[in-house]
């Protein structure tokens, strides 16, 4: 499961704008189904929308898809409000454009509304600037995130997602035994390629003992407590190759397992990593070491999903993107839907800046609270 050979140049950040306004947003958008992991139970998606304006009167949107609450992250959306509001914010309007220790996806929202800021005042679009085809589909994951599937609902809902176009299937689980049992239904009547996503839940042992399984990767397994060299030591023992999430905080904590040969396929999570730009750079990074990577989520709203979507078309990602289109997981997303091709692969949004504008009317029915800074 390796990267795409040859070396990728390290993007650079365009100059932060000089900023006239900033205006937070944050929304509570009704999730299709359920979403229920081994730390969170969330049946509304809650985000933070983020506008900069420059002094020319150009605008550009970010979103922070913080958790509703503490558990394999500690940066909750409240968290984030408060780092966006009390700090961020006002360090952007002052010039300052750091970051916020703790609040990395508070950090990226902001980077990202100014690199679509600096998109648009260029009248460029984002998958111009990272250099990949705007025409080239891209292969969706869809990940089943309730834990408590019985089997047969298991498999209906690999069914559908197979049927809407989707090249992968991906079951989150807290539980071995149901896992085995979700795995055989849906091998009874599908062929899709199947992933599993324990969210550090499992011990070594465990591990292992799901090798015969025959999954495309086991994303996860064990806790960031774990340390890399149980991970290497787990990619010793197992034929499953071995994908990292949580433990991808920042690049150098991919720097740090790509030296210690504690992964063979890196989860991506823009919002993560402090925006698009070190995204980006993670995904390089991971190919320049022949290690393959891909687009996760953190069922971002269609801003988020909107970037992340063209961070999946890049070569170095080498397996579907866990960000699907935006009717699998909301009735009405906050700005134009990203659909499928007539072969089921997502269309990367077209336009300037990251190809998106916010539907006004939805943003009002789902805003929450809201602040703007001048």
């Amino acid at each position: 499961m390796s990267g795409t050979p040859g070396r990728r140049d390290v993007l650079v950040s365009p100059d932060p704008p000089q900023v006239a306004s900033i205006e937070l947003i944050r929304v509570r958008v009704p999730l299709r189904s359920t979403h229920r992991s081994s730390h969170l139970t969330e049946s509304a998606r809650q985000s933070v929308l983020v506008r900069i304006t420059d002094v020319n009167g150009v605008t550009g949107t970010g979103e922070c898809p913080a958790l509703g609450a503490a558990g394999y992250v500690v940066e909750t959306i409240d968290v984030a409000w408060s780092a966006l509001s009390s700090d961020l914010a006002p360090s952007w309007l002052a010039g300052r454009h750091g970051m916020s220790i703790g609040a990395p996806c508070a950090t990226a929202a902001m980077a990202d509304a100014s690199l679509d800021l600096w998109l648009r005042s260029q009248h460029r679009s984002l998958a111009d600037w990272l250099g990949v085809d705007p025409a080239r589909p891209v292969r969706w994951c869809a990940v089943l995130a309730d834990v408590r599937l019985d089997p047969q609902t298991t498999l209906d809902r690999a069914r559908e997602a197979v049927d809407s176009g989707a090249s992968m299937v991906k079951l989150k689980f807290d539980d071995p035994a149901t896992l085995r049992r979700q795995v055989a239904a849906v091998r009874s009547e599908l062929a899709v390629p199947l992933a599993a996503d324990a969210n550090g839940t499992l011990d070594p042992r465990s591990a292992r003992e799901l090798d015969d399984l025959a999954l495309t990767y086991l994303e996860q397994p064990l806790p960031v407590a774990a340390g890399v060299e149980s991970y290497r030591q787990l990619r010793e023992d197992t034929d499953t190759p071995v994908a990292l999430d949580e433990s991808l905080t920042s690049l150098d904590a991919l720097a740090w397992a790509l030296r210690n040969d504690a992964l063979d396929l890196a989860s991506v999570k823009p919002a993560r990593m402090g925006g698009l730009v070190q995204a980006a750079n993670a995904i390089a990074l991971c190919s320049n070491d022949g290690i393959g990577a891909f687009v996760g989520g953190m069922f971002e709203l269609g801003v988020g999903r909107a970037g992340g979507l063209v961070l999946a078309s890049l070569p170095g990602c080498s397996e579907p993107t866990d960000l699907g289109p935006s009717q699998r997981y909301f009735d009405r997303d906050v700005v134009e839907p990203l659909r499928t091709d007539d072969g089921g692969a997502i269309t990367l949004p077209s336009g300037p800046g990251l190809g998106r504008v916010l539907d006004e009317e939805a943003v009002d029915l789902y805003t929450v609270d809201r602040l703007e800074l001048r």
